[in-house]
This record gives C-alpha cells, sequence and structure tokens, in this order.
C-alpha cells in the first residue's frame, strides 16, 4: 500500500512539473492578455490544457478585481480596464495582447 502511495505522489507531482504556466503559454503565443483584464487563447481551438489555465488564472483575476471594486468603490468592469492597461505595460516583447476593438497585437 505504501509503494502505490508513493507511485501516485510522485506521478502527481512529477505531473505538475509539466503542467503549462502563464508566461509559457504567453511565449508560446497560446494565450494574451485579454482587453477586460482578463486572459484568453488566442487560438480558435485550444488545447484543454490551455483552457484550463485561462479558467484558473481568470478565476483568480475575477476574485482580485472584486476585492479590489469593493475597496476603491469601482465596478469589476472599470478595474478589468485598470488591469489591461497594466499588463499591456508588463507585457513582453513577443507576447500577445488585444486592443480596445477585440484585435489580438504582437508586442
Amino acid at each position: 500500500m505504501t509503494r502505490v502511495l508513493l507511485f501516485l505522489l510522485s506521478f502527481f507531482i512529477a505531473f505538475s512539473a509539466f503542467a503549462l504556466n502563464l508566461q509559457q503559454a504567453k511565449d508560446q503565443g497560446l494565450v494574451g492578455e485579454a482587453n477586460t483584464g482578463l486572459i484568453a487563447p488566442i487560438t480558435a481551438r485550444p488545447s484543454q490544457e490551455v483552457r484550463s489555465l485561462v479558467a484558473e488564472v481568470n478565476k483568480r483575476r475575477t476574485n482580485t478585481f472584486k476585492r479590489i471594486s469593493v475597496s476603491h468603490g469601482l465596478t469589476v468592469k472599470e478595474v478589468g480596464h485598470i488591469a489591461h492597461k497594466k499588463a499591456i505595460e508588463k507585457t513582453s516583447s513577443g507576447n500577445y495582447y488585444q486592443d480596445s476593438s477585440g484585435q489580438w497585437i504582437k508586442k
């Protein structure tokens, strides 16, 4: 039983080491900074791994936007737009972001 548990634990640790992170996805042109302050897939048919990453990151960002909106008397949408402007400034050369019309631009 102990061997099985150790095997499963090592499998999950190894699997998480191969999981795609946000910066890797940006560097590979899989996701970009959407004009809402969230991230979005660049392609029309992203992989399940990319969809999962987008959902995870956007959930955290949305929760942060909600906290900020309450503490600063802004709407979540306003916080998202402010976050988008900051994200564009921080976007690395070669990564994507959306302009206000929704077009993807490579920085």
